[in-house]
């Protein structure tokens, strides 16, 4: 009888601690929705503000130039934080799936990149985009690659020093389209790799201006690549700076 009764309480606590799980992963996809969507409308706000102050400030002064600028990277890095957060809770949730259709790469990646005009210029960045001959045209979901170009772009702009130079190009690689980006930034750690694409990650090196990071970006690229029946592959460039390559299906 005692026996019975310790396994009742055993059940008892077994389902109370469930009731807590249960509620607080209600409260986190809660916060996390709050945090990806509501809080996202007043970053837009200040950064249209930012961009009227910049087309009517012709007679700001220098110090003033430079908050405008100052705070344009802030409210960017606050959006790219906030965009991932909410891919994460979309894509947790199975919420995403792939629609394939015909894409011409040299456009549509020039059209991405321009997205990095503002950012990259804050930052002295360079981005060049290798343009060869050819323009393969590939069976893909345009949504799901240009999130996975951004991220890419995104983060080597955040680890990469100012004055330096971003370079991305199409190439064939293992008989597939292959999209790489290379930055001129610290790598990654050796003792890193096993874990970059985790949820949450953190590289060993830090942003280099010291900015928050959700730790987000590689590990969505690699859903995303996922999803879209292609591969990611990361490895240092042997003097300084990442090499990522997307390798995605004809």
């Amino acid at each position: 009888m005692e026996g019975k009764n310790s396994y009742k309480d055993l059940s008892v606590i077994l389902a109370e601690k469930q009731k807590t799980i249960d509620r607080l992963t209600n409260e986190n996809q809660s916060l996390l929705k709050i945090i990806s969507h509501d809080i996202r409308a007043p970053f837009s706000q200040m950064y249209a503000l930012l961009q009227i102050m910049e087309l009517e400030g012709g007679g700001n002064s220098e110090n003033q130039q430079d908050y405008i600028e100052r705070m344009y990277h802030s409210v960017l890095v606050g959006m790219e934080m906030i965009k991932n957060l909410h891919d994460s809770r979309t894509i947790d949730n199975g919420l995403i799936s792939a629609k394939m259709d015909e894409v011409e790469l040299v456009p549509f990646l020039e059209r991405t990149i321009r997205h990095f005009d503002i950012l990259s210029r804050l930052r002295s960045i360079e981005i060049d985009f290798h343009k060869n001959d050819s323009n393969p045209v590939i069976r893909t979901d345009k949504y799901l690659l240009e999130k996975i170009i951004n991220n890419l772009v995104s983060n080597s702009i955040k680890y990469s020093e100012d004055n330096t130079k971003i370079t991305i190009h199409i190439e064939r690689e293992d008989g597939a389209t292959a999209i790489v980006v290379e930055d001129e930034g610290p790598g990654i750690n050796e003792e890193d790799f096993s874990k970059v694409f985790n949820k949450y990650s953190k590289q060993g090196s830090k942003p280099a201006r010291g900015e928050a990071t959700t730790g987000l970006g590689l590990y969505l690229s690699k859903k995303f690549v996922e999803l879209i029946n292609g591969q990611i592959i990361i490895k240092n460039i042997e003097k300084a700076g990442l090499r990522v390559v997307v390798l995605l299906p004809d």
